[in-house]
Order: structure tokens, then sequence, then C-alpha cells
């Protein structure tokens, strides 16, 4: 019998998003430092003769951008989420769990605190930050990529990622309590996360990024509802546990690590996402959940953006006090989730 690859969510879920998709956006365009009128963000958008060329500039050299990385980065960073709580069955799995998000911080703190500073005249480039970070985050994705086929069980998988971030986390540690003041301040910095730094050819590599990493995922999608009944269960039924498990790393890692590099670590919205996406489809299907993890990811990253813009805090501080919270909601209320999960 035909099984479809998606199944669609219904009409009133649809319209609830598409309406919230669009009020958010507006929210992201309108406002800010500089106020836009809504008529005046039309004319930009459609290049009306008459449209205010300050509107212009920042409409299409900052929102825009920003907007953008926020719906790419909050959709990879939910579907990574996703990948990981089905390879390792735990729904307190998120995208820093294989030390993806460890390498990249790693890595720039190689590039700015690690001397960074001495080696040229100036700062690192946003470019350069982005480079190292990108470099340290495909490393620690190669290390576990490659002792993967040596561990039995996800479990064994799980312990090595979790090792590798501690370790990293300390040659961090040590970077930072030898750094100079200005690198240390230019390294907490990016630690917070930020969807504002990304320009247009930034933005096509995170897309590019997203779009590999989904069609990783359609291939082995019939596969990973099989994954969440155990690997054993999965072999009896014919699915190649080690290829598919090495399919689920390099797909999430590639998203992690995009999205860490050109936005810096963002957190919890890997770990929530996929709970409200299971929450919204009473489903653990992944075919019913693959758009709306990505959907509702994009949502959280846009409402957790505009959120940090409107308070002038870190968007790390918003993600995690949104996100915080329904976390120990999940804990207190396992019995409830763990059958979605």
């Amino acid at each position: 019998m035909f099984r479809p690859i998606f199944v669609l969510m219904n009409s009133r879920t649809f319209l609830l998003l598409l309406l919230t998709t669009i009020i958010l956006v507006v929210l992201q365009l309108v406002t800010g430092s500089v106020s836009i009128p809504i008529s005046s963000v039309w004319s930009s958008l459609i290049g009306h003769e008459g449209a205010d060329q300050s509107h212009v500039t920042i409409l299409w050299d900052s929102r825009i951008p920003r907007t953008l990385a926020g719906i790419l980065a909050g959709a990879a960073l939910a579907w990574s989420g996703m990948l990981m709580q089905t390879l390792f069955r735990n729904p307190l799995a998120g995208p820093s769990m294989l030390g993806i998000s460890s390498g990249a911080s790693l890595g720039v703190a190689l590039l700015i605190l690690g001397g960074g500073f001495t080696a040229w005249s100036g700062t690192p480039g946003y470019a350069s930050i982005a480079a190292a970070a990108f470099a340290g985050a495909f490393l620690l994705l190669s290390c576990v990529v490659l002792v993967a086929n040596r561990f039995a069980n996800e479990a064994t998988l799980l312990i090595f990622g979790i090792m590798l971030t501690f370790f990293t986390s300390a040659l961090v540690d040590a970077l930072q309590s030898k750094a100079q003041n200005e690198a240390l301040r230019l390294y907490v910095s990016w630690g917070m996360g930020n969807f504002g730094d990304c320009n247009y050819s930034e933005l096509l590599l995170l897309a590019t990024g997203l779009f590999m990493s989904i069609l990783i995922s359609i291939v082995i999608l019939p596969r990973l509802n099989l994954m969440l009944l155990g690997e054993q269960y999965a072999s009896t039924m014919g699915v190649d546990v080690k290829k598919t498990r090495l399919a689920v790393m390099i797909a999430a890692g590639l998203m992690a690590g995009c999205v860490t590099a050109f936005c810096g670590p963002i957190s919890f919205i890997g770990l929530a996402v996929p709970h409200i996406s299971r929450w919204v489809t009473q489903s653990a299907d992944h075919r019913k959940n693959i758009i709306t993890t990505l959907w509702f990811g994009a949502l959280v990253a846009l409402g957790c953006d505009w959120s940090s813009r409107m308070t002038a805090l870190p968007l790390n501080t918003i993600a995690s006090a949104l996100g915080a919270p329904f976390v120990v909601m999940l804990v207190i209320q396992w019995k409830r989730f763990k059958p979605l999960i």
C-alpha cells in the first residue's frame, strides 16, 4: 500500500500557523529602533519609486536578512532536535548532544581567545568567526561519525558525545581564563546568539545546508518511526541501523553546525519545538511532524528574536527563559509525554 512521504496538517492548524507567520514577519519588519509604517514596508518591497530610501536600506540590508535567518535557523534547529530525540529516544536530547555546538564554540574560541588579536591588527571579522565555528563543528562531527560504527548502541554514542562536549568546554574555559578583556567580550557576544549578522551569501549557505539535511531526512523518513521502537526491532524490520544512525547524525550535525556558525549557539529551540509539534499532531509519526516541526521552529525563532530586539536582551536569554519552563513541564508530566517520544 502506498504511504505518503508527508501527512499534511489539518486546515485549522494550517490557518493558525499562517496567521501567526504573517503577524511575526510584519512585526519583524515594522518594529525596531526605527519604526517603519506598513505602507512604507510594502512600497519598499515592491520597489515603488516613492519609497523612502532610508526605509529601503534598513529593510533590505538589515531586517529582511534577519527575518530570513531566523526562519532558516529556527527550522534547522527544530528538525535537528527532532532527529536527535529520535536517534537517542530521549525527550531531552537536542542539536548539541553530539558536541557539534561545542565544536563550533571551540573553533571560535581558538580564533578569538587563542591569539587571534595578536596574529593580525584589528579584531576577527564576522566571516572569519563563522568559518572558524563551522570548521570546529565539522571537525567534531567528523570525529563522531568516524567512531560511530564502533559503538554497539546509541547510549554509548550519547556518552561519547557528552564527553566530547565536556572536553571542548574545558578547552574553552582554559582559553577564557587567559584571554584579554576585549577578546573575551567579543567571544561572549558571539555566544549570546544573533540572527542579525547574516548577509545574503551566508543565508544561501544556511538554506543549502537545511535543504540538504531535509533531503537526507526524506530518504530515511520511513525508518525513523521504526527507530523510535528500538534498534533491535528496527533491525528485525529490515532497517540498516548503522547507516540510518550515520544519516541522522550527518543531517542533524549539518543543520546544527551551519546555524551555530552563522548565528551563534542558540539554546532550547531544538529541544522544545519537537515536543510542541508532537503535542499539536498528537503523534510521533515523522511524516506528520516534519512540516509542523520546521514551521514551528521558524515561528519560535522569529518570536524569540522579536522579543530580544524589543527588550534589548540577548537572544539566548529569551530562548532560555521561554524554553526552560517548557522542559520543566515536560519532566513533571513525563507520563503524558512519554508515549509520544
